[in-house]
């Protein structure tokens, strides 16, 4: 038994696949998933094993860019080339109280969009770390964890951002004109633009739809959830191209042993697969999900 176990720990070296505790992958899973958690960034493969992970601190939005690293916010902006572990890029908000960078996207011009909670201000940032674009978000307090969490550009150049105390999303011009505002029910964490106009925003207490009059078109909460799986909050979204919705969750609670912390559902509300490690990992909060070989999907990516 020994000598098998020796065999089993060398294998998981030589391969840089950790394995999973029995059943973490729940249902079908037909690609990978890069998501953050327990203060880490990590990429899991379809069975649960995490194949990469970077320690992070208050990780709460993730991307893997088209050369393959990954970008994320934990506090800063930071990206990773997974080959190396290596940060070769990053960006820290010089007034952190609250939590600094809640928000990270990469733009096509090669600059990162950061919403840095502690001053309440969208930016553009290029690559030397110089700030060339910034707007300042209305009724925000200096130094609070509840400003920001989130924002996307838009293909027509506004801005989505998501608001946490104020509970809505709003899209503005570059020069700070609201065009659309989307009150949700709760904390709004993520809001994402469909390409027919409407937005999914995961908002703490679930994920909805709303069209472009800001009315709710679909909606997923825990009481769609099956066989009394227990859930915490809706945070990241990853919008596929079929249709279905991957959600990162946080703070499942502690004594729960039937819980998801990262799942996919369809538009029919069916729970295609969901992730649960007992013992780790409940406060997973962005989540993406790329091909059977960890690449990106193809196609825009909704995220």
């Amino acid at each position: 038994m020994k000598s098998l176990m020796k065999v089993f720990l060398l294998m998981a070296v030589t391969t840089g696949v950790l394995a999973a505790d029995a059943d973490t992958v729940f249902g079908n899973l037909d690609g990978q998933i890069l998501a953050t958690g327990a203060g880490r960034v990590l990429r899991l493969d379809a069975q649960g094993n995490v194949l990469w992970s970077f320690k992070g601190s208050n990780v709460s939005d993730i991307w893997m860019l088209p050369n393959g690293n990954v970008l994320f916010a934990d506090n800063q902006a930071k990206e990773v080339d997974p080959k190396t572990n290596k940060i070769v890029w990053s960006y820290k908000s010089e007034f952190g109280k609250g939590g600094g960078v809640f928000g990270v996207q990469r733009l096509e011009n090669g600059n990162t969009l950061v919403c840095e909670n502690s001053t309440g201000r969208i930016l553009e940032v290029d690559q030397d770390g110089k700030i060339v674009f910034e707007l300042q978000m209305p009724f925000m307090e200096k130094g609070s964890h509840n400003n920001l969490r989130t924002c996307r550009k838009l293909k027509n150049g506004n801005y989505l951002v998501a608001f946490k105390a104020k509970k809505l999303v709003r899209e503005y011009t570059p020069d700070g004109k609201v065009v659309q505002e989307i009150k949700t029910s709760n904390v709004a964490f993520t809001a994402v633009r469909l390409p027919d106009g409407n937005t999914v925003v995961g908002h703490i207490d679930g994920v909805s739809e709303f069209d472009r009059n800001s009315k709710v078109v679909w909606n997923f909460n825990a009481e769609d959830l099956p066989d009394g799986l227990k859930v915490g909050y809706f945070c990241g979204v990853h919008c596929l191209s079929n249709g279905n919705i991957v959600c990162g969750i946080y703070s499942i609670p502690v004594k729960e042993e039937r819980g998801v912390a990262l799942c996919e559902v369809t538009r029919e509300k069916k729970l295609v697969w969901h992730y649960f490690k007992k013992g780790g990992d409940r406060v997973m909060m962005s989540a993406l999900k790329l091909s059977a070989d960890g690449k990106l999907l193809p196609g825009e990516l909704w995220h």
